[in-house]
């Protein structure tokens, strides 16, 4: 009966340290695992415009333990170069991948295949229509119609909804860019009825091609700049008196932007939130990368109408902050 005991003493005191080796060493491989790397290839990162999505980035790396790699080189600026650095990331280690496309539908379907090996999410647009699938790629961004329509209805309101008479000009950076055509569609749409006459859509990309520049468009009342570095060249115009006293309104996300609203070049600025764009795209990424089966989704972010009236209220100092990171 003793030896019983005994035995059945020891074989729990054996049970025990096996139990306790075993947690010992799942908590040694958890502590020794390495963060998983999230590469992010942007074309244009160390532009201003980047500032607090960058932030936004690396707020939410610390936050989930993660490290985000920034790879921004001069020469992306071909479709076919960018495929090729994604692809080199993914052959250096990158766990997963947040990209700013700059190709078209061509390209797209080329990262819709190498998205069977690594979760990918695109940052700022897609140039699919059809986003919404669940086949499409995941994409953080405004509601880029949206954004059109609050930027035309803040001209509206400013003109007590009559625009009868006026003539306008809407500029964009590229004639490719799908946030840039939704915004135009919203902002034609919402002036369809006003009484005014968009004159002029033109792009920086066609222009450069055919050596034109804004300076040299028709005459207009309004200058529409649908995008930051169309906003920032339009504020410098109007700063250097080349825009034949036209007033700007535009959408934008740089501290350049905020300084051509602030001293009266700009009419009006349309801000996304983009630290919180940087912030979702790493953690919905982290959300693919530790949970089984689940399918990302497309990440919305919200934006502000800035005026000189409100640009430094209270409301508007986390925004303000992140865009100066």
């Amino acid at each position: 009966m003793k030896n019983g005991k005994r035995t059945f003493i020891l074989t729990e005191i054996v049970l025990g340290l096996l139990v306790a080796t075993l947690a010992f060493f799942m908590l040694y491989n958890k502590n020794e695992q390495k963060a998983e790397r999230i590469a992010v290839v942007i074309p244009d990162i160390e532009e201003s415009q980047w500032s607090a999505f960058k932030y936004g980035l690396k707020m939410a790396s610390q936050e989930y333990g993660v490290n985000t790699v920034l790879i921004s080189k001069a020469n992306i600026n071909m479709s076919e170069d960018e495929i090729e650095v994604v692809q080199q990331e993914i052959d250096k280690g990158a766990d997963a991948i947040i990209v700013k496309m700059v190709g078209g539908s061509k390209e797209y379907s080329k990262l819709k295949k190498i998205q069977k090996k690594v979760p990918i999410m695109l940052a700022g647009e897609s140039p699919d229509n059809n986003v919404e699938k669940k086949s499409a790629i995941p994409v953080t961004e405004p509601d880029q119609y949206d954004m059109g329509v609050a930027l035309a209805g803040k001209l509206l309101e400013n003109n007590n909804g009559n625009l009868r008479g006026k003539k306008i000009g809407i500029y964009t950076e590229s004639s490719r860019s799908g946030a840039d055509s939704k915004r135009e569609k919203g902002v034609r749409d919402t002036l369809k009825d006003s009484g005014a006459k968009i004159l002029w859509s033109v792009s920086r990309d066609e222009g450069i091609k055919k050596k034109v520049i804004l300076q040299s468009q028709r005459k207009v009342d309004i200058v529409l700049a649908l995008d930051d570095t169309s906003l920032v060249e339009a504020g410098e115009a109007a700063k250097q008196n080349n825009l034949s006293g036209a007033i700007v309104y535009g959408i934008g996300n740089s501290t350049e932007a905020v300084y051509y609203l602030d001293t009266r070049w700009a009419e009006s600025l349309i801000v996304s939130d983009e630290f919180t764009a940087g912030y979702q795209c790493v953690a919905e990424t982290v959300k693919k990368l530790r949970t089984s089966f689940y399918q990302m989704e497309n990440q919305k972010v919200p934006y502000t109408i800035l005026t000189r009236q409100n640009l430094f209220s209270q409301e508007n100092q986390d925004l303000l902050f992140t865009l100066s990171q």
